[in-house]
């Protein structure tokens, strides 16, 4: 029998595989025309210029279409875009905002710095945020939720769709990781009340750096673009506003500048066409994997319908046993761990200090309401570091071929072999 390659035996791969990337990896002509257009047209600003940009907006149109919302606006960040969808709810100083303590720095950075307090919940198995954690988190002061589905994978909408109803709080949902995912046959960020999209690199669709704001609320939408350009409303966006009251100069606020350019948004209008193309091949690629093992006693694959499949996570009942398996199959030759950075950031500066830009600001400065509230204490409450600790992750990329998935269960199998 084969010796284990973590115990000096071959590896079941020696070759390296194709890269993860998503979008990103299968850039072509189709990019460097759109670019080019913008090049030779010497229009890179989306407003005006030399030529007739439009690139932008073209990308706007398509996302309308796609997901069917009213609404959609393009950003220079999913950062921005969380900044956006905060400032549309009217969330601010003493408010609360409960989201999963498995994420990223951008969704509580976005609360804190409009004077917020973040809630952290925990994770469930989805590892999203738990309905029922979310549930036991609201107070009088919560005014929204933020949603955060990890890795291609769904969380349990329905659940907490009926919960924030219940209790009249704002959904916010950060697809940026599931770009194109379902949940009960309907897309992901059209369940909320606003929901945000990321193009950094590792996303699903890419333009190296870029963002989205979408929602069905036209106020919403008014005080997005609002906020994303100084506090301005021009005529293309204010051409799609029914209610003439919300271009009323009087409601102007001071906004920030996260307006997406042309060049942006010529790479992003390329890339939608190729999303459906993408989702197919790596949701074939996930299936063949997990048909493998869809009876296997020993651990079980993180699956719903309308996942990416952009990774194969499998839950073990230990986290010994999950780090374990992860050893072995990595000595394989198997890239193991997700194309995410995520993880409980309450582990981690700045939350475990609280520290914000100036101490005296809101919501942890003197006389506010998250002055006393001690992270690290209520980290240790949850089980959100216990969930995590137990998956294994294989990323999946649009550029494997049929040899390269049949090389990972491959490996799983040769592991599987000798651990149990």
């Amino acid at each position: 029998m084969d010796i284990l390659a973590v115990d000096g035996g071959e590896p079941v791969r020696k070759e390296p595989f194709p890269s993860n990337y998503l979008g990103v990896a299968m850039y072509d002509n189709t990019e460097l025309a759109e670019v080019t257009d913008v090049i030779v047209n010497k229009s890179p600003f989306r407003h005006y210029g030399l030529g007739d940009p439009c690139k932008t907006s073209d990308f706007e149109n398509k996302i309308r279409e796609y997901f069917g919302v009213n609404f959609a606006l393009a950003v220079s960040s999913g950062s921005g875009a969380l900044y956006c969808a905060i400032i549309a709810l009217g969330i601010g100083p003493g408010d609360e905002v409960i989201l999963p303590a498995f994420g990223w720095f951008s969704d509580y950075n976005a609360i804190t710095n409009a004077g917020a307090l973040p809630v952290f919940a925990d994770i469930d198995e989805t590892l999203s945020l738990d309905p029922d954690d979310f549930k036991r988190k609201i107070t009088k002061n919560t005014k929204a939720v933020m949603v955060i589905d990890f890795q291609g994978y769904p969380a349990k909408m329905d659940e907490i769709m009926a919960i924030a109803n219940e209790y009249n709080i704002k959904v916010i949902e950060d697809i940026a990781q599931a770009f194109g995912g379902e949940y009960m046959n309907k897309k992901l960020g059209t369940f909320g009340h606003i929901a945000i999209a990321s193009f950094q690199i590792n996303k699903m669709l890419s333009c190296g750096e870029g963002g989205l704001v979408m929602t069905d609320g036209e106020e919403y939408f008014a005080r997005a673009v609002r906020y994303h350009d100084l506090g301005f409303l021009r005529p293309i966006f204010a051409g799609q506003i029914q209610d003439k009251q919300l271009l009323d100069n009087e409601l102007m606020f001071a906004g920030n500048q996260y307006r997406m350019n042309e060049l942006s948004g010529a790479v992003m209008s390329a890339q939608m066409d190729k999303l459906d193309n993408i989702l197919a091949v790596c949701r074939r690629h996930h299936k063949k994997i997990r048909d493998h093992f869809i009876d296997n006693p020993h651990f079980k694959f993180r699956w719903a319908e309308g996942d990416c499949g952009v990774a194969a996570f499998i839950l073990f009942p230990s986290a010994a046993e999950a780090k374990k398996f992860q050893d072995c199959l990595s000595a394989e030759g198997i890239p193991v761990g997700p194309k995410s950075a995520c993880r409980n950031i309450m582990n981690d500066y700045p939350v475990k200090n609280k520290a914000l830009t100036h101490n005296t600001l809101p919501p942890f400065g003197k006389g506010f309401n998250g002055e006393s509230i001690d992270y690290v204490k209520l980290n240790a409450e949850l089980k959100t570091d216990e969930i995590a600790a137990r998956m294994v992750a294989i990323s999946i990329g649009p550029q494997y071929s049929d040899h390269d998935i049949d090389d990972i269960i491959c490996a799983i199998k040769k592991v599987e072999g000798f651990l149990y």
